[in-house]
């Protein structure tokens, strides 16, 4: 079985273990490339593997999928008798670090907002801070999408999870100023999920890159993704449940909001000022002690 074959079925099998389109298309890429960089899937040792993805300008996180990835593929190759062996199996584990996050200050997203950006891309910081979006979900938003009486939008995140969302009274107007049927970032040209123009619309790519030009523009030391995490941030400070906040992210668990959330000093300052005040003693007191006994003036001296 040749490279093509082998990944028309592998293509195949994760379609039958119903995968969305885009982690079908995003696994194809990474594989093909390896593909390309190797002489065969079927002959490639943890060696090889080792050598290639040590030659690879990944980002901590990006290495830590794409290790991931590869005992994926070839495990299901292994299970598919197309290789007797994982060469994948028990790779370098990769040394995860945390990334500090980097909320935009509300200052900061006036600046960006007042930054002469067109309507349609402030639609898109509103919706990515106001309501979390991530730039894929704010790509396919789509008129119909929303309840016009009950004020609410509805998304699908990832792992297809389907969520409902109240929008917040501030950016309503912006809302009424969109259309209400159809999607509100169409495909003027060709991209990979619609290839005629007109019918479908942008990807998350060019959502991400309308933003990040406008936040070069204005000076800003941010990542468009940073507007979710002033959301969870602000959230927080505000006093706004833990729960609440996880909720609002649409994470699975806190772990994965944490790392969106950042805690200011202003609010570690608070929680060290929140202890209950112990009485602290302006002298040791042990030479009064000592002179009161004698056991322990002998220990002393």
């Amino acid at each position: 079985m040749n490279t093509e074959d082998t990944l028309s079925y592998w293509t195949a099998c994760m379609k039958a273990a119903d995968l969305t389109p885009k982690t079908i298309r995003e696994r194809l890429i990474f594989i093909r490339q390896l593909a390309r960089d190797v002489e065969s899937l079927e002959t490639v040792t943890r060696r090889d593997l080792i050598h290639w993805t040590a030659k690879q300008n990944w980002s901590n996180s990006t290495r830590v999928h794409r290790r991931s990835g590869l005992h994926t593929f070839f495990a299901w190759m292994q299970d598919e008798e197309l290789r007797l062996d994982n060469p994948a199996y028990r790779l370098p584990r990769v040394a995860t670090r945390k990334r500090e996050p980097n909320p935009f200050s509300i200052d900061e997203i006036n600046t960006l907002l007042h930054g002469g950006i067109y309507r349609k891309t402030r639609v898109m910081v509103a919706l990515h801070y106001y309501l979390g979006l991530r730039v894929s979900e704010i790509a396919a938003v789509n008129g119909d999408d929303i309840d016009w009486t009950a004020k609410t939008l509805t998304t699908i995140g990832k792992g297809r999870k389907q969520a409902t969302l109240p929008v917040p009274e501030a950016i309503w107007p912006y809302f009424l100023q969109m259309p209400k049927a159809g999607y509100w970032f169409p495909n003027r040209t060709p991209n990979r999920l619609f290839p005629e123009p007109g019918e479908g619309h942008i990807i998350g790519n060019s959502v991400s890159g309308l933003i990040g030009e406008a936040i070069k523009r204005a000076g800003l030391k941010h990542r468009p993704h940073d507007l979710r995490a002033s959301l969870a941030t602000e959230m927080h400070d505000a006093g706004v449940s833990d729960f609440v906040v996880q909720r609002s992210m649409r994470h699975s668990n806190m772990d994965t909001t944490t790392v969106y959330l950042k805690l200011r000093p202003e609010g570690i300052r608070h929680g060290f000022d929140s202890l209950p005040t112990v009485d602290m003693p302006e002298r040791s007191g042990r030479k009064r002690q000592t002179e009161s006994s004698p056991e322990l003036e002998r220990i002393a001296a």
